[in-house]
């Protein structure tokens, strides 16, 4: 995620440089033709220009507002992780105490429910589990837990298995037990939401007209401004095209929440906050660093 309010011009030139070279070359294309086609000529494209570009300002509002919707509910639904790791935290400590056995068994389900977030984290942005799962769990449980499918599920399994255990020994009855399963499907809740944004995409349909849509405004921008101000269209083109390209970009970017990229939700934050906060509730002290934004404001 984003988060400082000023981003330098040279940045946005890294993010946008294919559309801008071609925004280029068509300018270019607008200064050859100005001395080939009549300026009247020149000047009905203007219509055209005015109509693409009308079209396009709508077909590239109703993107960002999807997009955007799609990166609010991705942090909408890790908002939820934070709230539902933290009861089930203050479930377990409620249910799960009174010997040692079973503070051994707390602090195991505590910690596991802390590795569900990051390895979450991970099993979303495709990469391999970090070295705060090795330090939250055993090593068998931990190579058991990565040769599934999907990580994640396999840790609530694994929750799962031990909450029915404790019913068995006798150590929860069966309302306990039942208020610890529904945040088990909460968690699992949260998973199944997260894999539903990952993998559906926007509609390409409108991702394929919009571009198409652009490429040709750009195309027909220039050379419709050459008819009326001359070489002066080259800035104007540039003002112009450009703020339609970033538009563009921005709506690109933020529909995919989960992508290991700076326009991500910052689950890198969230998940060490849960951690943090899970590990307090232990009443360990020795506790690690909150997750702090990178480079010039860019929070994972």
């Amino acid at each position: 995620m984003i988060i400082t309010r000023r981003i330098s011009l040279t940045k946005l030139v890294c993010f946008t440089w294919p559309q801008l070279l071609a925004l280029a070359g068509f300018i270019l294309l607008a200064c050859v033709a100005m001395a080939q086609i009549p300026q009247e000529g020149l000047r009905a494209l203007s219509f055209a220009a005015g109509f693409l570009g009308t079209a396009l300002a709508f077909l590239i509002g109703f993107r960002n507002n999807t997009a955007y919707s799609r990166w609010w509910e991705g942090h909408q639904i890790w908002s939820q992780l934070k709230y539902h790791s933290r009861s089930f935290a203050l479930l377990v400590q409620g249910l799960v105490a009174g010997s040692e056995a079973l503070d051994r068994e707390q602090r195991a389900l505590i910690y596991r429910q802390i590795a569900f977030a990051w390895r979450l984290n991970q099993y979303l942005r495709k990469i391999p589990a970090g070295e705060e799962q090795r330090e939250l769990l055993a090593d068998d449980e931990s190579a058991s837990i990565e040769q599934q499918a999907t990580p994640p599920l396999a840790i609530l399994h694994r929750q799962n298995q031990r909450l029915h255990a404790l019913l068995a020994q006798g150590d929860l009855d069966s309302y306990q037990h039942l208020r610890l399963l529904d945040s088990l499907e909460a968690f699992n809740q949260v998973l199944s939401s997260c894999e539903r944004l990952k993998k559906t995409p926007f509609p390409m349909q409108y991702t394929w007209f919009m571009n198409y849509t652009l490429t040709v405004f750009l195309f027909v921008l220039p050379v419709s401004l050459a008819g009326h101000l001359g070489y002066l269209s080259i800035p104007f083109s540039l003002l112009i095209g450009y703020a339609y390209i970033m538009l563009e970009y921005v709506g690109r970017h933020i529909e995919r929440p989960f992508d290991n990229t700076v326009n991500d939700v910052p689950m890198d934050y969230i998940a060490r906050t849960i951690e943090i906060d899970l590990r307090q509730l232990l009443g360990e002290s020795d506790l690690p660093a909150p997750i702090k934004p990178r480079g010039k404001g860019y929070l994972y």
